[in-house]
């Protein structure tokens, strides 16, 4: 029985060992990648069948879906964007890529007041670090966790570099996984929910 001392010691090993290798992917990559990241997403029947779709706003070396949220905005869907509000997140529906302001963490969040929580959106989310089973290695704050724990109903999209995915993430009973994992090589379900069928 691994303890939970263990847990956190291995789940700080790999947060540091995954930043500093997604930190080492040159401009280049990093946008050619994200680019066939947001094509495959555009092809998939749930992003097109979705009315609503939940981003995030790029920070550092995460892979950018503006370009994908963008074109959602011009077919009309309703888009939404997290916003950090003290020890919770909370998603905002904007109306063009220009509604943003520097927040919490240095994330640019959306300055919004209309609060989006469809049972059915589509929810898009960075990590660090993800596996086969869904499994998702976040920033620590556990922000995402905590919000699909308040709305279970969301398909939950995890996002990264092929190069982000393991054979394991370490896990704790808190921490939700996601339906299916998003790679610039792989657009398929996870093993790891009920949920995952949708995606196929």
């Amino acid at each position: 029985m691994i303890s939970q001392n263990q847990i956190t010691e291995r789940k700080r090993k790999l947060r540091a060992d995954m930043k500093r290798k997604r930190d080492g992917i040159n401009q280049e990559a990093r946008k050619r990648w994200s680019d066939e990241v947001c094509r495959s997403l555009q092809e998939q029947p749930a992003f097109r069948r979705a009315e609503t779709v939940c981003f995030y706003y790029p920070l550092g070396s995460e892979v950018n879906l503006l370009p994908l949220a963008q074109k959602a905005l011009a077919s009309g869907k309703q888009v939404a964007f997290p916003r950090v509000e003290g020890s919770e997140m909370a998603l905002y529906r904007v109306l063009s890529l220009e509604e943003f302001a520097q927040g919490a963490f240095q994330v640019m969040e959306p300055v919004s007041s209309a609060l989006v929580c469809e049972p059915e959106m589509l929810v898009f989310v960075p990590g660090l670090a993800f596996d086969e089973q869904g499994s998702r290695m976040g920033y620590g704050k556990g922000y995402y966790d905590r919000y699909f724990a308040r709305n279970p109903y969301c398909h939950k999209i995890g996002v990264c570099y092929e190069m982000q995915l393991v054979s394991e993430v370490p896990c704790e009973d808190r921490d939700i996984r996601m339906d299916a994992v998003v790679t610039e090589q792989n657009c398929s379900a996870s093993g790891g929910t009920e949920k995952s069928g949708f995606w196929r």
